[in-house]
């Protein structure tokens, strides 16, 4: 793959799942027909046009002139696209680019962001943790990278995502209108908070306390619910709870 190849990858990415009209609108002084040009190959981008395409786009020159870029630079980009209005980038793993390497350039973004455990993307918020009548209540979960908005936080889990929380069930820990932010894929000890679903749909988050001759004892963060014992066979999963959000991290789609 040559630098121009190399660039016309990475504008393609820049780009993503917009319309070319939309993706030209939302910036000042791009051209959606010269944008066209260069996708339909009747023109390259070369060392000044590259520079210059950069500075209309307000992203870092390097990216498009050398095809480089660090996780910063791509939280600072799909922060900048959600603000325009645009669906977030996921610009190429830079394995992408070494030729003997050509598996990369199969994987889905998700898995290349796992390998390199990084997720540099807001997290999405893919539901509620509204409190039922019973003490649990329904967390609806999309698949990783979709849901009803973003949280401003980058997660070493490729597969974390966020909850509101309605209500004031599990005050003063954690207030109506916050979020939580949930890692499916770290661990987790005595005395962290942790979102529980049992087999039979029902979630919670709750304090772990521990596991013992197959059952487990989950303690409420609100002190007016007493503690819960499961046996570990009706649990399907516990997800570690990482942090705890103002709403003024949530990011609008």
């Amino acid at each position: 793959m040559n630098i121009y190849e190399k660039r016309l990858t990475i504008l393609k990415a820049l780009i993503g799942e917009n319309q070319l009209k939309d993706f030209a609108g939302a910036h000042a002084d791009v051209d959606a027909s010269y944008i066209s040009q260069i996708l339909n190959g009747h023109r390259t981008l070369g060392d000044r046009a590259a520079t210059n395409l950069a500075k209309k786009l307000a992203i870092p020159a390097d990216l498009l002139t050398t095809g480089t870029y660090s996780a910063e630079d791509q939280h600072q980009i799909t922060a900048a696209w959600i603000a325009l209005g645009l669906k977030p980038p996921v610009l190429p793993h830079p394995a992408f680019f070494n030729a003997t390497i050509n598996e990369t350039a199969l994987r889905t973004a998700e898995e290349r962001e796992a390998s390199e455990h990084r997720r540099p993307a807001p997290v999405p918020v893919v539901g509620k943790a509204m409190l039922g009548t019973d003490g649990y209540f329904d967390a609806l979960e999309y698949p990783p990278g979709h849901g009803d908005g973003y949280l401003e936080i980058i997660s070493s889990d490729p597969d974390a995502y966020g909850l509101k929380v309605v209500g004031s069930s599990m005050h003063p820990r954690i207030k109506n209108g916050e979020f939580v932010l949930i890692e499916p894929n770290h661990g987790y000890q005595t005395g962290d908070e942790v979102l529980v679903r049992t087999t039979d749909g029902r979630a919670m988050v709750k304090e772990f306390i521990y596991r013992r001759d197959g059952q487990l004892r989950f303690d409420s963060i609100n002190d007016s619910y007493p503690p819960i014992f499961l046996e570990e066979k009706l649990v399907e999963k516990i997800h570690y709870v990482g942090a705890i959000l103002k709403p003024s991290k949530y990011l609008e789609i």
